[in-house]
């Protein structure tokens, strides 16, 4: 009896950045997708940083639909964050492959520069294009509901959670009482409301009396240089550095360092489609801080505060609440002081196991699962379109 063939997956995503989100995940779908015997994947590109993997590069669409591991694919997985001409390659196929689109959502156009408006329109319309695809991986919630509010099919729509891998895991029982350490790990750039952040830890030190010190950290490395001059300027016109470290990019081993020392995540991020340093942060035994829009609403399980209201002064509100639970919980005196969180009042430890078991489902295991669950259907079952699975509130 003659060996079955392997099922010839190609992952297309345009530009592949290390330390970026969307590139982070998709070498992570590399990895776990290549690590299943019976797939053979090739991973097509414009643009990639270094990696440990080989890339079949492609100059536009037209050499897309040309490539060979393209036009022999079983199936054709899209990793879509902007527009790109190669995702028109949704609407042709190769008259075959089963076609998945990888939605990682896009950035609001109220929140980019103006210079930037036509790129995301262009990214908004070519959206429609995934009508033609067989089956849509949102990675959260709040990617499903833009898929939804752009009108598309909801039965052929997936939360497919992404992976998270912790640079560390920690407990927030434990960690060291004073001063509070505070962290933001993400880009800057003005979405992601770092400027926001910083006014509101100004407000946190003049409205709590408990030490703190926070480090903001991050790639920097597309971020517009008038912006990190604004943020320059707004640290010194805020007296704030003697208490923020605005230290940009960091090496893996300190951001694990940094998530290990930290009690609180805080971000006043304006729109998130994941967020991935919420899970990092809760891995770490930090309690997330945020605006509740987006998919920040969602990715916390509860285990965090959201700020009532998108300001700094909500923001250092929630942050205040949070920073006198901590300090007043890691206390010999206070030591069963309850956190005041979105889900309940929860002591220190039960944080710490409500936090590990939220963060368990988002295991690189369990992201291999489903996406081999996913493959198995859409390749052995014809016209297949199973039910949506179950998401975490």
């Amino acid at each position: 009896m003659s060996e079955p063939q392997p099922t010839r997956v190609v992952i297309v995503c345009p530009t592949l950045l290390r330390n970026d989100a969307v590139g982070e995940a998709t070498l992570n779908m590399v990895r776990d997708l290549a690590a299943d015997p019976h797939n053979q994947v090739t991973l097509v590109c414009r643009n990639s940083d270094p990696h440990e993997f080989e890339v079949t590069r492609v100059r536009s669409l037209a050499d897309l639909l040309l490539t060979p591991a393209f036009l022999q694919a079983d199936v054709v997985i899209y990793v879509f964050a902007i527009f790109n001409e190669l995702f028109d390659a949704i609407l042709l196929g190769n008259g075959r492959a089963r076609q998945i689109v990888r939605f990682h959502n896009v950035t609001p156009k109220a929140l980019v520069g103006e210079a930037d408006h036509p790129i995301i329109d262009r990214s908004m319309a070519q959206i429609q294009n995934f009508a033609d695809a067989d089956e849509l991986w949102a990675d959260s919630q709040e990617n499903r509901d833009e898929l939804l509010r752009q009108g598309l099919d909801p039965a052929r729509i997936q939360v497919m959670d992404l992976a998270v891998t912790p640079p560390t895991v920690g407990r927030l029982a434990g960690k060291a009482r004073r001063p509070i350490n505070i962290v933001y790990v993400g880009r800057f750039v003005q979405s992601k409301g770092v400027h926001e952040l910083l006014e509101a830890l100004a407000l946190l030190r003049d409205r709590s009396p408990v030490p703190f010190k926070a480090r903001l950290l991050g790639n920097t490395r597309h971020a517009s240089p008038d912006y990190i001059a604004y943020l320059d300027r707004l640290m010194t016109d805020l007296d704030l550095h003697d208490l923020v470290d605005l230290g940009g990019t960091i090496s893996d081993a300190g951001l694990a360092e940094a998530y290990g020392q930290a009690h609180v995540f805080a971000t006043a991020s304006r729109h998130e489609g994941f967020c991935v340093p919420v899970i990092e942060g809760l891995a770490a035994g930090c309690v997330p801080v945020s605006y509740a829009n987006s998919n920040l609403h969602y990715i916390g399980g509860g285990l965090g505060r959201l700020a009532r209201d998108e300001t700094p002064a909500a923001l250092a509100e929630a942050l205040a609440s949070v920073v006198g639970d901590i300090d007043r919980g890691l206390s010999h005196e206070n030591a069963s002081a309850a956190l005041a969180l979105d889900r309940g009042p929860l002591s220190i430890a039960a944080f710490d196991d409500a936090a590990r078991a939220h963060v368990a489902a988002f295991s690189r295991g369990r992201a291999a699962d489903r996406m081999r669950d996913r493959l198995t259907v859409l390749t052995t079952v014809p016209d297949a379109i199973a039910p949506e699975a179950p998401t975490l509130a």
